[in-house]
């Protein structure tokens, strides 16, 4: 009977380690793609940015928002225009990273329109986070994170990249710096 518990016991513990193992591998996984050591681009982007995806160019899912004037900004309306679509949340510090370098492109480059759409939180939770932050770009309100779910969202911050034609042209997971984001407007033709 003692030995019957020794050897449960020990089976147990390896059990999980080997869980442990795994959990600890998928960590390391997850921590090299954020970082850039481990690419989702697709070969066929020389040059791209490490965390690049090349989308397939689908129509983009049309959606109706409210931004923080409590105004509807619907994606159909946008047509004819390069549309960044950036998906945050306040607590998602290389959101609020990321956030700067927007709106200096979108300063910039006035015939883009960048789109922030944050996370399941309220109206006066994100108005108040972004005061004094200096940023107006539209801001919008994914209450329920029905927009994410239809981009397939799973993780913050995620950025959408859709053509004049509506058409989803690259997806970027993570923070995204300045060079990042030119790559990605200077190959959709916006800038040079």
């Amino acid at each position: 009977m003692l030995e019957k518990k020794k050897t449960t016991k020990k089976l147990l513990i390896a059990v999980l380690g080997l869980w442990f193992a795994i959990l600890f591998g998928a960590i390391i996984i997850v921590v090299l793609v954020l970082n850039g050591y481990i690419s989702l681009g697709a070969p066929e982007l020389p040059g791209a940015p490490p965390l690049a995806k090349l989308e397939n160019g689908s129509l983009a899912n049309d959606f109706a928002l409210e931004n923080l004037n409590a105004e509807q900004v619907r994606l159909s309306d946008l047509r004819g225009k390069v549309v960044v679509v950036n998906f945050w949340a306040t607590w998602c510090i290389p959101c609020v990273e990321e956030m700067p370098s927007f709106q200096e492109f979108q300063n910039q480059y006035p015939d883009i329109v960048m789109l922030g759409i944050d996370q399941k939180e309220g109206l006066e939770q994100v108005r108040t986070f972004l005061e004094g932050k200096g940023i107006d770009y539209q801001i919008l309100l994914d209450y329920n994170a029905k927009v994410a779910g239809s981009y397939k969202v799973f993780m913050l911050p995620t950025t959408i990249f859709i053509d004049q034609e509506g058409m989803i042209r690259f997806r970027h997971y993570g923070i995204m710096t300045p060079d990042q984001m030119a790559y990605y407007l200077r190959t959709l033709g916006v800038i040079q």
